[in-house]
């Protein structure tokens, strides 16, 4: 019971409007006049003290600590509440004061004006007001100079842990920002255009960055122009994004590092294998047609000339991460490019059996030197993964005003949860681990045949095979 206030609260006892006192710490009521145990429907001072008053709302629990800090400061209070005795709700205006316990905290007292009204279901007006209240967006009103009109309880409480103060001639909204510039200019959009946005640092010693939308309106108190502001914490995006932008400049770093590393290592490739094809030229210009030293040379330029286009290959996948792939494409067929492409592999794998059917197709526009790389990758893949006496199956044929070339192995095959993913750069199928490879060259397989605007596909089953088949379109005659 406050000490001192014997007298009061008898007086207070013989008044017709419900007063009580309300224990902040221990969320109880301590004291209730006749008309107050009325109001709350109490049989008694120890039934009404014995209730659960705990707060099932944030928004109330906000509000009350928002009034508590009010009242600390010698405050006195009118505000509308919303009550809720044995569950059914009333409204009543109220006067809010601040008293002291006998231990010297502070408590509320609460003097419920007379009239009472039950708050209809059908009310849209009163249930907006209390969505605003509850809400944990922080919302204000905010005059044309900086001063609070009006504050949720969200925002009070920001208002609270930043010990704003709302002091007549400052511009308080500016003064809850790390830098009050940028809110004044926020501001002055807002008013001139209606609306703004703005994601800024508040003051204070942590670092917080609040989510700012300020809209024109007109205060429905006063009919002057004004603003309403809401805040929102993203301190927790605002890094995570911040983290990811960080992360984003070391990958475009590394990248380029790779990229420069692998274009100096390809120019120091070339050389070597240049003065080797040539050496092999020579010698193979002083041997006898035929003979084995001529082969040999042959073999030497062969091999010379597919380290140059696995130099080229590699240099092709950097560049698509890079967006600066060189795409020159120009009529022609690409059966001869098949074949090609089946010679050099037979040349290396001797012992593999391969099977050619390979249609008479109409001319394309292809960039020869792409189209080579996806056919080698597909062909290479397929005898990777597969064993060195199943054959490799190739055909080229024309369908439906498309040229399809399409690789089949008898080999691992790829599991169907995969198969999504197949096509990712890095990619590599839980089967393959034991293979080597990076997991780029589908990829750019990809990449390539959506510049010709084509597409690839596959059909595969785990442990029987794979089929990958390109689709190209034909273009129209003219």
């Amino acid at each position: 019971m406050p000490p001192g206030h014997g007298d009061a609260l008898r007086l207070l006892a013989l008044v017709d409007r419900a007063v009580w006192i309300y224990d902040f710490d221990h969320v109880r009521m301590i004291w209730a006049n006749p008309a107050g145990l009325r109001f709350w429907r109490a049989e008694s001072l120890e039934a009404l003290c014995a209730r659960d008053l705990n707060p099932t709302a944030l928004g109330t629990a906000e509000r009350l600590e928002n009034l508590r800090h009010a009242l600390a400061r010698g405050e006195v209070r009118s505000e509308r509440w919303t009550f809720y005795p044995q569950g059914q709700p009333f409204q009543r205006d109220c006067r809010l004061h601040g008293v002291a316990l006998e231990d010297g905290r502070m408590a509320l007292l609460v003097d419920a004006a007379d009239a009472q009204m039950q708050v209809a279901d059908s009310s849209f007006e009163t249930r907006a007001i209390e969505a605003v209240r509850q809400s944990a967006l922080m919302i204000s009103l905010l005059s044309e100079g900086g001063q609070w009109l009006m504050h949720n309880p969200a925002a009070e409480a920001l208002i609270n842990r930043l010990h704003g103060t709302n002091l007549p001639g400052l511009d308080n909204f500016a003064t809850l920002f790390a830098h009050p510039d940028e809110a004044i200019a926020l501001r002055a959009r807002a008013l001139e255009s209606g609306s703004a946005e703005a994601t800024l640092r508040m003051a204070g010693p942590s670092f917080r960055m609040h989510e700012v939308t300020l809209r024109r309106l007109t205060d429905p108190v006063t009919g002057r122009l004004s603003l309403m502001v809401s805040q929102a914490d993203v301190t927790r995006a605002y890094r995570a994004e911040r983290r990811l932008h960080k992360a984003l400049a070391r990958e475009r770093t590394i990248a380029e590092t790779q990229r420069q590393f692998l274009s100096v290592t390809s120019h120091d490739f070339r050389t070597p294998l240049s003065v080797i094809d040539g050496s092999a030229r020579r010698i193979a210009r002083l041997a006898e047609p035929g003979s084995v030293i001529a082969e040999r040379a042959e073999t030497i330029r062969d091999t010379a000339r597919r380290m140059t286009e696995a130099v080229d290959r590699t240099l092709g996948w950097a560049s698509i991460e890079d967006g600066r792939v060189d795409f020159q494409p120009e009529r022609a067929n690409i059966r001869p490019m098949v074949e090609r492409a089946l010679l050099a592999q037979r040349s290396v794998h001797p012992h593999r059996p391969f099977v050619a059917e390979l249609d008479d197709v109409p001319d394309l526009m292809l960039d020869q030197v792409l189209v080579l790389r996806v056919l080698d990758n597909l062909i290479g893949n397929a005898i990777k993964y597969s064993p060195e006496e199943q054959p490799v199956r190739v055909r080229c044929f024309a369908r439906n005003g498309e040229v399809m070339v399409s690789v089949t192995d008898e080999g691992i095959g790829i599991p169907s949860d995969e198969l999504s993913k197949l096509f990712n750069r890095f990619f590599r199928s839980s089967n393959a681990r034991r293979f080597k490879g990076s997991g780029v060259g589908l990829h750019a397989a990809r990449f390539y045949m959506e510049l010709h605007g084509g597409r690839i596909s596959v059909k595969t089953t785990e442990g029987k095979g794979s089929t990958f088949t390109l689709a190209f379109p034909v273009p129209a005659k003219g």
